[in-house]
């Protein structure tokens, strides 16, 4: 694990990313293709000004908003209309692009695509390349899922980003990761190979395993750091997700078994072999919490928001690592690669960003992809901005957003039972 002193490497804004400034300022990168893979695990993405990012990225936009237009006009039929009118020559142009949404929203005046995607989910393929897909469905969880289409390349992309993520979290090379998320969602494949990709081991957690058994592979492997769901309480009777695999369950057959105590919980000396633990979900909830405040107060825990449309879109620090920082938990840094995310509140025929202390929506573009072009789209989510650019002492520029939640309370609640954070 990365300690205290080794945190300043991280504030490093690489050569090649300035580089690669250099050539979209002068033209000669234009296109999200020429932007290599690896691009998006470097730091400088983080440490720049607001306005260096958004004039970096409005290339991109505009290319993603020519191609949505075109490649899928049965979804962005408004956004066709506006770009035949009105080009997008600057951010302010940007800031008056409508917004997409998965369903009808009344109260603010946008239209829902998920009934055109569910006659026909192809609709949400663009047309404009050959290139094989793979499509992940997204809303699973609450009944009816819309598909995310991605081609190997844009997966690059996302586990190159996510490893901005684990760096922030402390991990490096030769860490040892004992694994127990979903493999077969979206999010978990990524992960995995984001932490390979960044120089972890990775212990996988097989269906049949019961919390004894992940105990004794955490012993065995000699993992240092666990990657597993907090199910919050009021699920911890549904446990046909992970298979009753979560903080819950591995905290209480530990305190149970005396022979696992420094492993998870710490022995008599005050050794634990677990360094960092990492919670899926949107939001760590209140139960998960009291548990590492109650059993783990000295082990940091940390996540990263994402979802089956964009990975990363924000990630929380290693709260051992930035000790002065306000990035712990529910805070969570934007990470703009390879996606453009804003959190956004309705003025006049525009959608702007929120100022400090406001909630708005939280609202992404897929700006480096080849599949599914998520155009300025908001997916439901709702946020407050917490720490303008540059104002958290931790040392990274990008907002610290906080308060992660649906707009809709029955979501927000059938999220926490049955989605991400449950398995």
């Amino acid at each position: 694990m990365r300690t205290p002193e080794r945190w300043a490497d991280l504030l490093t804004i690489e050569p090649e990313f300035l580089e690669l400034e250099k050539h979209i300022r002068s033209g000669a990168v234009q296109d999200y293709r020429q932007v290599p893979p690896a691009a998006f695990a470097w730091h400088g993405w983080d440490l720049v000004s607001q306005e260096r990012i958004s004039n970096m990225l409005l290339p991109f936009l505009r290319q993603q908003a020519t191609r949505a237009a075109h490649a899928m006009p049965e979804i962005y039929p408004e956004h066709l209309a506006w770009l035949k009118a009105s080009p997008l020559g600057d951010m302010q142009d940007w800031q008056r692009l409508p917004l997409l949404a998965k369903d009808d929203d009344p109260d603010l005046g946008l239209r829902g695509f998920r009934a055109k995607a569910s006659r026909d989910p192809r609709l949400m393929r663009p047309r404009d390349t050959s290139t094989a897909m793979m499509a992940f469905g997204s809303g699973g969880s609450l009944g009816s899922y819309t598909p995310t289409f991605v081609t190997l390349d844009d997966r690059s992309r996302e586990i190159n980003a996510w490893r901005r993520g684990h760096a922030y979290h402390g991990l490096v090379p030769g860490d040892i990761a004992l694994y127990t998320y979903n493999t077969t969602h979206k999010g978990g494949q990524w992960m995995q190979e984001s932490l390979l990709a960044h120089g972890v081991e990775v212990c996988l957690r097989r269906p049949e395993e019961d919390p004894q058994r992940v105990l004794e592979n955490i012993r065995h492997y000699r993992a240092n750091v666990l990657f597993t769901v907090q199910q919050p309480y009021q699920a911890l009777e549904q446990q046909t997700k992970a298979a009753g695999i979560n903080l819950h369950s591995l905290l209480m057959v530990s305190l149970e078994n005396p022979q696992y105590h420094g492993l998870l919980l710490p022995d008599r000396d005050g050794n634990r072999q677990v360094e960092f633990i990492f919670l899926g979900g949107f939001e760590v909830v209140p139960y998960a919490r009291e548990l590492m405040e109650t059993y783990l107060p000295d082990t940091p825990c940390a996540t990263l928001l994402g979802s089956s449309e964009a990975i990363p879109q924000a990630a929380s620090t290693n709260p051992n690592l930035t000790p002065q920082g306000m990035c712990h938990y529910n805070n969570l840094h934007l990470l703009h690669a390879p996606h453009y995310i804003e959190l956004l509140k309705p003025q006049g025929d525009a959608w702007v960003p929120v100022s400090k202390g406001e909630q708005g929506l939280l609202v992404y573009t897929s700006w480096a992809r080849d599949g599914t072009i998520w155009l300025r789209y908001a997916p439901g989510d709702m946020a407050t901005l917490l720490l303008g650019e540059g104002e958290c002492p931790c040392g990274l520029r990008t907002p610290v957003i906080s308060g992660v939640t649906r707009k809709q309370a029955s979501e927000q609640s059938d999220l926490l039972v049955a989605g991400c954070a449950a398995g």
